[in-house]
Formats: C-alpha cells, structure tokens, sequence
C-alpha cells in the first residue's frame, strides 16, 4: 500500500519557485510509491488559472507538469480561497479536472493522510 501525502500550494505560481518545486517533489514522490495529494490555497490558487503565457515574460510554464500530475493523482482547490479573490471554478484551466472542496471537505484531507507539507 503506497503513502499519502497531502501537498498545500499556498504560494502563486511566479515571482518564486516554491509553487514549481512543489510540482516536482508531487511527480517525484510518484515514482517512490507515494500517493500525494495537491492542495491548491491561497495565492496557490493562481497556479490553476486558464490562459497563463509566463513565456512571454521569460519563465517557464508548468502547464504539462500540472496536467500530467492532473491525469495521476487529486487536485483540489479551496472554495473559500476561489471566494476571497473573486474567482470562480469557470476560471480554472478545464484541463486539470481540479475538485472545489469546501472548508470541512479540506479538513478530511488532512485526516486522510499520514503527513502534509506546505509549499
């Protein structure tokens, strides 16, 4: 039986490589027979968004990564943070099948895994 672990994105997609590394350790933690979770909050949320070109402002988009790690394991996203930035799960890119949780489905994943890291 493999591990869970939840990943907390809290930290937006640009302007640091936290939001990127967490998407590296998610892929990497598939191959050693670990089951995370991702967890989209906060300014994490913006990772999610349609329409994002950092290449035109000469960053690198993680847009495969996210779908890959889409098509393998959970991604969930906080309906209280979509609320607090006037967002709504039309904005979300399609492609990444991301489940709005509310606060009390949020807790369960927290219950449901052996360990949680923020990222």
């Amino acid at each position: 039986m493999s591990r869970k672990i939840l990943l907390v994105v809290k930290s937006p997609p640009y302007g640091s490589s936290t939001a990127t590394e967490c998407l590296r350790i998610a892929t990497a933690m598939i191959a050693m027979d670990v089951l995370p979770q991702l967890l989209f909050v906060d300014d994490g949320i913006y990772c999610l968004l349609k329409e994002q070109d950092p290449e035109q402002i000469g960053l690198q988009s993680f847009h495969e990564r996210l779908k890959t790690l889409a098509d393998l394991i959970g991604l969930y996203v906080a309906e209280d943070s979509l609320h607090r930035r006037k967002l709504k799960k039309t904005d979300i890119n399609e492609n990444y099948n991301v489940e709005t949780v509310s606060t009390e489905e949020m807790a369960n994943l927290f219950l449901e895994n052996e360990s949680v890291m923020t990222f």
